[in-house]
């Protein structure tokens, strides 16, 4: 045999099928020795490195034989084999082809092309290789499995649980049969029943990290994210090397609110490959919801980077963006979302927030109205177009807007909050109706929170002591309700008071760092839950808790219901009433709340100097001289927001400019600098017969240029039914006389609750026709305005209303009462 190659060949075979593998290569190498050119021996020793994964050698080997052997079947199925091991796909299906095209019905030719066939992506041409294979041999067991795979890559899990039955049939304990049974369930949403398959697999052997893997994927599922994390904590312990099980471990994680270590898991997953777009998609989300927006901005772009097609994650880094108050740089990442997915509803509703943010309220309410084109169903779109409409001035239809979100999800404080706001808008509506529409609000809502959250408070009843103070607000921040309240935060006696800020705002300013320096405490709570908010507020030892929002945007009112603190007031923010039985007194005066209407209210009124307050900023412009002087016509003006112009205040005053020639109106608010706002109210201006020529429209300025506005305008034309607040102040502090109409409800009272705190009540109408005469006869008087103006601040400061040192003792002086009442157990 020594001196024979085919003997030599032969016996290497009979010795490789023994298991022999180093005694059957010696063979095939001695008989390539004898002929290099021996086909059998060729064909066989690379075979044989194939097996052993030595692909290159066999690949070198297999490219021999089939020089001295073209026409070789086995040459060419070997070889593709090899190939395919190297790397290189697209080879090894040609030669697998060619193989075919020798034998057209070899099963495992067949198998071996449908399988290659689907890594390359081409599942219905591996679907038919494997259908020819099964035609041959219908018992093919590896034909049957592949088959499942190819059905399950192209959706149709229905048949691949056929085909992964007829294997189980004939091999019931074959755990690769039991992983893709497990695959088609959970296509099918079967979890419960594809994780009966992944455990009966795992039962057979339980160090299968295919099963293990699969195993957790069930479970986190089926909800059962801890189960799940010990799953993928065994294969790791197998494998720490596998990336996908870190990423899946990551995923469990972030179920179960453990996002450090979430992030820690999907950062190892992305350590062992780099190129895990879903990692990367997925630690951007927990970063985000950490309010950690800038890092998680960078992920997003890192996996765009990679997956630039990727349209849910234009839309996720657009919500970074846009949380981060860079809209224009979302707006373009909701666009790239868009271009690849025109119907994404998502993409549409945060585009319209975009817009919005971006003064552009056109353009946000077509987005609105095309996110609910495609799913009218969407709470959330509903309620961001009524507040569009609201910016618009279209207040009815806001209206309406909250009250579809409202059927949506009646649950929703935040559109039933928007929807009271909103009422302060709409002509008519007296005390009773707006009163009635708070009460509402909470008609299901206070029954929420059991008898545990609203618990008995242990703090100490001595009135003597320090009492602590909590103030809770969104507006810690450049927004007028903070002009509101900051002068009490600023002045508050510390010796007698520990103030301590729950503040949900998530973009910080100059503003926010000011009141987090003087603040005894600071919490921020945007992402804190209501009972984890109340939980704090109890842990903190407050005694007074106060709300500075209402209903405004932003508002914890949910909180306020679990009553956290023993006594809560609301203040300054939003007036008019929360509606909360649990709320115990709000801050106002008698003409912001008559006393007539106070029994309509949940909370108990208390009256301060006023119902406002007002501490100018540094560097205040100074009074200047009326400017009717210098240009000889009058300057009618309102500088509140543009939202709160009504068309019964727009056509009132029309018939207050026809009737003062060379008068003009300047109206100023951030919302004009939308062109397409300014050309719709100026065709209303016109059909009220006020030409364009007598407006001037300007829009966001600097605060101290926006001060410095009033040095042009002779007399405010106070809106209506919601009239101005801090705007109102300002225009006084200016020195420029505001007229304002007393209206039925708190928000159409603020003017004038400030006119009267400051000895100007004649500046306030009772009716229209009074408001008419007033201006003009203030009108005919520039004399009067411009003396006004000479000894306004002095007035101003003269008052308790008006002096920041006074107004704060009074509100001091309340909450000492108030605690007092409290420890003594009177009534509130």
């Amino acid at each position: 045999m020594s001196g024979d190659p085919a003997a030599l060949a032969e016996a290497g075979l009979r010795l490789q099928q023994a298991g022999r593998l180093e005694a059957a290569e010696a063979h095939y190498r001695q008989a390539l020795d004898l002929d290099p050119g021996h086909f059998t021996a060729l064909l066989l020793c690379g075979e044989l490195q194939r097996g052993r994964g030595q692909a290159q050698a066999a690949a070198d080997l297999l490219e021999r034989a089939l020089e001295v052997n073209p026409g070789s079947a086995a040459g060419h199925a070997g070889l593709g084999l090899a190939l395919h091991q190297l790397g290189r796909p697209e080879e090894a299906l040609a030669h697998l082809g060619r193989a075919l095209m020798l034998r057209p019905d070899a099963p495992e030719i067949l198998v071996n092309r449908g399988i290659l066939l689907r890594e390359l992506g081409r599942p219905e041409a591996a679907l038919a290789s494997l259908d020819r294979a099964l035609a041959v041999d219908p018992d093919r067991i590896e034909a049957l499995l592949n088959r499942s795979a190819a059905l399950l890559d192209l959706g149709r899990a229905e048949a691949a649980l056929a085909g992964c039955a007829l294997a189980l049939a004939q091999r019931p304990d074959l755990p690769e049969a039991l992983l893709l049974h497990g695959h088609a369930l959970m296509d099918l949403g079967r979890p419960r029943e594809a994780l009966e398959s992944y455990t009966r697999g795992l039962d057979l052997g339980p160090d299968q990290p295919e099963l293990l893997l699969s195993q957790g994927n069930a479970l986190l599922a089926l909800g059962s994210a801890e189960q799940a994390l010990a799953s993928y904590d065994r294969l790791l312990a197998l494998h720490p090397e596998r990336a996908d099980a870190h990423y899946d471990r990551g995923n469990a994680l972030d179920l179960l609110g453990r996002d450090g270590a979430a992030l820690a898991a999907y950062d190892r997953a992305l350590a062992l490959e780099p190129g895990r777009v879903d990692a990367l998609v997925n630690r951007a989300r927990v970063l985000f919801r950490r309010g950690r927006l800038e890092a998680a901005l960078d992920s997003y772009d890192r996996a765009l980077a990679l997956q630039p097609g990727l349209a849910e994650a234009w839309t996720s880094r657009g919500m970074a963006l846009h949380a981060l108050g860079r809209d224009e740089a979302a707006l373009a990442s909701y666009d790239q979302a868009l271009e690849r997915a025109p119907g994404d509803a998502l993409a549409w509703n945060h585009r319209g927030a975009a817009c919005h943010a971006l003064g552009r309220l056109e353009e946000a309410l077509d987005c609105y109205d095309r996110t609910l084109a495609l799913g009218p169903d969407q709470a959330d779109a509903w309620e961001s177009r009524g507040t569009t409409l609201h910016g618009l001035r279209r207040n009815p239809e806001a209206l309406a807007s909250f009250e579809r979100a409202l059927a949506i999800r009646p649950d929703s404080a935040t559109a039933a909050s928007s929807r009271i706001f909103v009422l302060d808008f709409i002509p008519g509506l007296d005390f009773q109706e707006h009163q009635r529409a708070r009460r509402a609000f909470w008609s299901a809502r206070e029954a929420g929170p059991g008898p545990e959250a609203r618990g008995r408070h242990g703090n100490d009843p001595d009135p003597a002591r320090r009492l602590v103070l909590g103030y809770v607000s969104a507006d810690f921040r450049h927004h007028s309700a903070a002009f509101a309240f900051g002068a009490v935060l600023r002045r508050h006696d510390r010796n007698r008071f520990r103030v301590v800020c729950y503040s949900g705002v998530r973009n910080e300013d100059q503003v926010t760092r000011d009141f987090r320096a003087r603040a005894d405490a600071w919490r921020a709570v945007a992402d804190l839950d209501d009972a984890a908010l109340a939980e704090q507020i109890r842990a903190d030892g407050i005694d007074i808790l106060i709300d500075l929002s209402a209903h405004s945007v932003g508002n914890r009112l949910p909180v306020f219901a679990r009553k956290p603190a023993p006594v809560q007031v609301t203040a300054w923010g939003y007036g008019g009433g929360t509606g909360l039985a649990a709320m115990d007194y709000q801050f106002t005066d008698p003409v912001h709340i008559p006393a007539q209407a106070r029994p309509l209210f949940a909370e108990t009124c208390w009256d301060l100097p006023c119902c406002l307050n007002y501490e100018a900023p540094a560097g205040c412009p100074a009074v200047g001289e009326a400017p009717v002087q210098a240009r000889g016509g009058l300057t009618f003006g309102c500088l509140n927001r543009f939202s709160k112009i009504s068309p019964d205040a727009l056509a009132l005053w029309a018939r207050i400019l026809e009737a003062v020639p060379g008068a003009r109106l300047l109206l100023k608010d951030a919302a004009l600098d939308d062109p397409a706002l300014c050309r719709q109210f100026l065709e209303q201006a016109a059909r009220c017969g006020l030409a364009a020529d007598r407006l001037e429209l300007r829009g966001a300025t600097s605060q101290l240029e926006h001060l410095a506005t009033y040095g042009e305008v002779d007399l405010v034309l106070d809106s209506f039914p919601n009239s101005g607040g801090i705007t109102t102040w300002e225009a006084l502090w200016m020195g420029v006389p505001v007229l304002t109409l007393l209206g039925s409800s708190p928000g159409a009272r603020v003017s004038a609750a400030i006119l009267h705190a400051l000895g100007w009540g004649e500046w306030v109408a009772a009716r229209e026709t009074d408001y008419l005469d007033l201006a003009l006869r203030r009108a005919a008087d520039p004399d009067g305005l411009a003396r006004f103006r000479t000894g306004a601040r002095e007035a101003i400061l003269g008052t308790a209303a008006g002096d920041p040192v006074r107004y704060v003792r009074a509100v001091e002086a309340a909450y000492g009462a108030m605690w007092r009442r409290w420890a003594s157990g009177g009534p509130r």
